[in-house]
């Protein structure tokens, strides 16, 4: 009996021994959180600033959601040209104003004589991105109003074709965008009214004599081609068109099949109503009259009382968030400014637009000196945005109903958008949700990281003043690897180039 108790009390000496040395290797093994963060701020501080880059000018900020403390800044308050950063700020703004629920609507209606379309701003109509994940064609809103007006009888409009587009107004393209640029999708202009991004395609058939065969997608009496082509054996052809004409010249030769574009329209009611005329001419539905922009609302939106509704189509906000925000689509996102600012007696502009979304900054708390919004889409070199905004929208975004519209609508690396080429290794790739910016001597990135330690970062790498930036988006990169994997020790920084995303993808 003496014997099993001096066993048993060596056991249990042997069993205390082992559970301190555990408990004591155990404390060793935790990281120290001051020690975490200051090696954080210097990894961080070695990848942002070691690209060799002199004339570069940083503004970042990191900022820790799950408590809300500043785990990086570097001239977090300076006011930087954001480039398509923008998109991102006005996005959240337009949630905030709009709704994450909110809809868009566009009537289609009829008089007596006339055939009515009363546009709600809505940027997606006929989007061919977002239809194709709908799993419905780019031109399914005409085909179902050409269905509506088939089954109400109606095959023939004796009148005109009445287009409103004044919930915007006829500002279509802004006076600050590079005016070498007009005729670029990511240049293309907003209306009350638009159809298919407000960009066309040239499709060119090539031919054995003569001409080459010419045709424009989609399908419209708008644009108009002037075909200086020749069959040679060259694959040389070229589209373009004068600023503020529908007159487009295509030139030079082609062997093969092609298609040039996206070429951004002048006018986007017109256009959608030289899409819609032909969409419903190919169903037998024949519009006698010509086409006339006129106001059928008044200023409360009321319609007057000899208007019939015969169709209305819907599209969530969601859609044009998502094109503006993982595509990086401009003219989603200046759709999203002005319709923010449309509302009773205010027609949506750049104007109203823009105080919208500074009204939004304001309530977030942000001063006045740390932004200036000029449009939407972020083209224009007019704006600025300090890191420590971005990061605070961010912020905000997360902690509002309907938040996770924002977070859901970012691109995310080795995906579809604009972080397909980056970030695609297995440490970043399910933790990373970003919007991307580059103009000419910009190169920006924000959004969240999901770190290893379970806690969801805001941050904003906000790069200005080279003309050299694929050192900056190796940079950024490797931070937000850093980011990744906190509070870990971070890798070495070593990250794969970036690749540019292709200049015509929509």
């Amino acid at each position: 009996m003496r014997h099993a108790r001096e066993l048993l009390m060596r056991w249990m000496s042997v069993c205390v021994l082992a559970a301190s040395a555990w408990a004591a290797g155990a404390e060793r093994s935790l990281p120290d959180p001051s020690a975490s963060r200051d090696r954080l701020r210097d990894a961080l501080t070695q990848a942002l600033t070691g690209h060799q880059q002199t004339k570069a000018v940083l503004s970042a900020h990191v900022l820790d959601l799950d408590d809300g403390s500043t785990l990086f800044e570097l001239n977090a308050d300076r006011p930087m040209m954001p480039a398509s950063v923008m998109k991102l700020v006005v996005a959240a703004a337009a949630i905030d104003q709009l709704g994450a629920d909110f809809r868009f609507q566009t009537r289609l209606a009829v008089t007596d004589r006339d055939l009515v379309v009363i546009g709600d701003g809505d940027p997606t109509l006929g989007d061919e991105r977002l239809s194709g994940a709908a799993g419905r064609r780019g031109d399914a809103v005409f085909q179902a109003w050409a269905d509506a007006l088939l089954g109400a009888g109606i095959r023939e409009i004796p009148g005109r074709l009445l287009i409103d587009d004044s919930i915007f107004d006829a500002i279509f393209v802004h006076p600050h965008w590079p005016p070498n640029q007009y005729q670029e999708w990511y240049a293309a202009p907003i209306g009350g009214l638009n159809y298919a991004d407000n960009c066309f395609e040239v499709v060119v058939t090539p031919a054995t004599t003569g001409p080459l065969g010419l045709g424009v997608v989609p399908m419209n009496g708008f644009v108009r081609l002037v075909n200086q082509t020749a069959a040679d054996s060259r694959n040389r052809v070229a589209a373009r068109r004068a600023r503020d004409a529908t007159q487009v010249v295509v030139s030079g030769s082609s062997k093969s099949a092609a298609r040039l574009g996206p070429i951004a329209v002048t006018d986007p009611g017109l256009f959608f109503a030289a899409c819609l005329r032909s969409t419903l001419s190919k169903r037998g539905i024949s519009i006698a009259g010509a086409t006339e922009r006129v106001r059928m609302r008044d200023t409360r939106g009321v319609l007057d009382g000899n208007i019939r509704t015969i169709s209305t189509h819907e599209s969530p906000l969601s859609g044009a968030v998502v094109r503006a925000c993982r595509d990086s689509l401009g003219m989603m996102a200046e759709g999203l400014l002005k319709r923010a600012g449309a509302g009773g007696a205010s027609v949506g502009s750049w104007q109203t637009g823009s105080a919208a979304v500074a009204q939004f900054l304001r309530k977030q708390g942000i001063s006045d000196d740390s932004f200036v919004i000029d449009d939407g889409s972020g083209l224009s070199r007019n704006n600025r945005l300090s890191a420590r905004t971005v990061t605070t929208v961010l912020a905000a975004a997360q902690r509002a109903p309907g938040g996770g519209l924002l977070y859901e609508s970012l691109a995310r690396p080795g995906r579809l958008g604009t972080l397909e080429r980056r970030l695609r290794t297995s440490d970043t790739r399910d933790r990373i949700r970003a919007k991307t910016g580059y103009i000419n001597g910009v190169r920006t990135l924000a959004g969240y990281v999901d770190s290893a330690g379970g806690h969801r970062l805001a941050f904003a790498f906000l790069y200005n003043g080279t003309a050299t930036t694929l050192p900056l988006t190796r940079a950024q990169d490797a931070a937000c690897r850093i980011l990744a994997h906190w509070p870990n020790d971070p890798p070495a920084l070593a990250p794969p180039a970036a690749s540019k995303a292709p200049a015509k993808r929509r």
